[in-house]
């Protein structure tokens, strides 16, 4: 209630403002119309790269170093740290990458980020920036209207570009016009009381607005119309990143563990860079002035100068911070400790990722093994069988052998633990696909059709789990060694799934891995056991009854369905390549 109440005379005091003052409307325009150009910048990367920030994010990211400085790059060319901030987050909680390597992408994106003052500093203020707005406004709305995603992309791009010059312009216009009505530069109150006023100024902006480039951009403007004095632009360019804290605090609170660490590692980078900047910010600035002239930056060039020192305390924050990383890293995983995950709640399914094909695709995949580990360990269980005892391939024959039981109900585990976390990855998957093209949603599909065999895996094992129990204790040692034979290639199935899975996880060659996988399929004969005639021996030599041969053929067909399904879950979630995964589909009735 309070914080509406709040909203609300925030509100009425911008409506005040806007009617009554004609130069803070224009003002508040023009970063209205900045911050339509940042979206519009954001989500047309998203499309015009069309997953191509996410390959490169992926690809040259396998140290801290090469994090860094892709981070820098991905920045600088898309200019939006909020969007590399949430693709890594996306890739956090897939576990694409470490947190130390997100934690440099995310230093290297600091860094990027003040090209934005650099842009808009050396497009200079004597020129009538909106003129280069209008041809990309023109071209961005006529992009738009294409059916092709990198077209639209493109369109949303120029369309960003052209609302963010357009923005400046505004914020231009109506500095001037209040320099004319207002001297906010006598206001200045001077000295390390006046840089902290200024440096909470410059942070609350970008609190508000939730973007340090509209708040640079203002502070840029602002300084350029000769509004605010040098020391307190700069004093509010400590400001503002020290305000980019709270949004990155903010966008992790929906995330999982590894998102609020991220933020925390992002945190401690701005709040570190910014006291630095504030304990060194005169000798930062005359170092501007020592390097500005090497560089081409003029005397009186302020807004340079500006860009100049926004670069310097950032890569200074850089070369301090780097080193510590893993302390870092450490110090996060302290503060912020993993949760206990319930089998039924998603661990993979982040919300950032739905957006992001291939993202979308690595969690569905990663939460659909996840399901299988949990229905496999229940399954191991259900056959008298610790997961921890499966080891080797020697290991098989002394779990089937041992005299235990293991209290297991599937139906409970499927109805408390398995079959809301199933749920989750079929609406997650629904949901997901829909910007997906058509190669990816497929590969969705056949995911989502391995989650639905998991769960029936689960279900038919529970139908032969009381006669398994059962006739293992029977007197009759031949419908013992038939029940024993059952258990024996159904544990044999998961153990060589489970092989699959570490070679899988180990980037062994898919062709070996769908090799095994056929190896596996002529396997299947021996639970044939109508075809193979040994039970018609056994019913003619009257070594077990009609009614233990009714409940052998009808398990054994069973037990032959779930290694089926088995083989085909693997099929889809340890093969990427398409036409090896229909090299090793099998029939099943869930097609």
């Amino acid at each position: 209630m309070i914080k509406k109440m709040l909203i609300l005379l925030l509100l009425l005091i911008i409506g005040f403002f806007v009617v009554s003052q004609e130069n803070i409307k224009i003002i508040f325009s023009g970063i209205a119309i900045f911050l339509i150009g940042m979206y519009f910048m954001e989500h047309g990367f998203k499309l015009f790269s069309g997953g191509a920030l996410q390959r490169v994010l992926e690809e040259f990211t396998n140290n801290n170093m090469r994090s860094l400085i892709t981070g820098f790059i991905t920045t600088t060319i898309v200019q939006s740290s909020s969007l590399i901030s949430i693709i890594v987050i996306s890739f956090l909680s897939v576990e694409l990458i470490s947190l130390a390597r997100g934690i440099a992408i995310i230093f290297g994106a600091n860094l990027g980020s003040t090209t934005t003052a650099w842009i808009i500093s050396s497009i200079g203020f004597d020129i009538k920036i909106s003129l280069f707005a209008m041809p990309m406004l023109i071209f961005g709305v006529i992009f738009r209207f294409s059916k092709n995603n990198t077209y639209i992309g493109l369109g949303n791009v120029l369309l960003g570009l052209g609302f963010i010059f357009l923005g400046i312009s505004y914020m231009k216009d109506g500095f001037d016009t209040l320099k004319d009505s207002i001297d906010l530069a006598s206001y200045s109150i001077g000295g390390y009381l006046g840089i902290f006023i200024y440096i909470l100024i410059g942070a609350i902006s970008t609190i508000v607005i939730q973007s340090s480039a509209a708040t640079m951009a203002i502070i840029i403007t602002a300084l350029a119309g000769g509004n605010i004095l040098y020391i307190d632009a700069l004093a509010l360019a400590i400001g503002a990143n020290v305000g980019t804290t709270v949004t990155a605090v903010l966008a992790s609170l929906s995330s999982n563990e590894n998102g609020k660490r991220l933020a925390f590692g992002h945190f401690i980078f701005n709040i570190s860079t910014g006291l630095i900047a504030v304990f060194l910010i005169y000798t930062l600035r005359d170092l501007v002035e020592f390097i500005s002239p090497f560089i081409g930056i003029s005397k009186d060039n302020y807004t340079m100068k500006l860009a100049l020192f926004h670069t310097i305390f950032n890569l200074l924050g850089i070369i301090i911070l780097y080193p510590f990383i893993s302390q870092i890293v450490k110090l996060a995983e302290k503060f912020i400790t993993d949760k206990y995950q319930k089998k039924s709640k998603p661990l993979y399914l982040a919300q950032a990722n739905i957006k992001i094909p291939y993202n979308a695709m690595v969690s569905i995949q990663k939460e659909t093994i996840r399901l299988y580990q949990f229905a496999q360990k229940a399954i191991l269980h259900a056959l008298s069988v610790h997961t921890s005892q499966l080891n080797n391939k020697e290991d098989i024959i002394k779990v089937v052998n041992q005299n235990i039981k293991i209290d297991t109900n599937l139906d409970n585990i499927y109805q408390k633990e398995l079959k809301s976390l199933y749920s989750d990855i079929i609406e997650y998957a629904l949901i997901s696909q829909q910007n997906m093209n058509s190669e990816q949603s497929q590969y969705v599909t056949d995911l989502k059709h391995a989650s639905n065999l998991v769960i029936k895996i689960l279900k038919d094992t529970r139908d032969i789990q009381k006669n398994i129990n059962f006739y293992l204790n029977s007197k009759n040692e031949f419908i013992k060694e038939e029940y024993k034979f059952i258990k024996t290639e159904l544990v044999t199935f998961i153990f060589e799934i489970n092989q699959l899975r570490k070679q899988f996880d180990n980037d062994i060659d898919e062709i070996e891995v769908s090799t095994i996988i056929q190896v596996d399929k002529d396997r299947l004969q021996n639970l044939d056991v109508i075809g193979n005639g040994r039970i018609d021996s056994l019913i003619k030599e009257e070594k077990i009854t009609s009614k233990m041969a009714t409940s052998v053929i009808n398990d054994t067909s069973n037990a032959y369905e779930i290694c089926a399904n088995l083989l085909n879950v693997a099929n889809i979630l340890f093969i990427k390549d398409k036409k090896l995964r229909e090299l090793g589909e099998l029939e099943d009735e869930t097609k």
